[in-house]
């Protein structure tokens, strides 16, 4: 894919134009502006929902759908 050509991908079910054939799940969550230090990155599947590592990286092709959360840690006292 050259860096002219672009498509769009879905994150949390808006689009979003990218121009890379291959992006890391932080620079996912990089584009849905979620802090990665506190972040969950999924990718939509017919299976369902599938964990998208911050450092891994995944090839994005026109259509696809990212759900991008934050991920809370609920603590108490004992």
């Amino acid at each position: 894919m050259s860096s002219q050509e672009t498509h769009r991908i879905y994150i949390n079910h808006r689009p979003h134009p990218v121009d890379r054939a291959r992006l890391t799940g932080a620079e996912l969550a990089g584009l849905a502006g979620v802090p990665i230090d506190n972040v969950v990155v999924e990718l939509e599947t017919p299976a369902g929902l599938r964990e998208i590592g911050l450092d891994t990286t995944v090839p994005v092709t026109a259509g696809q759908s990212f759900l991008i959360t934050r991920q809370f840690i609920m603590g108490g006292a004992a």
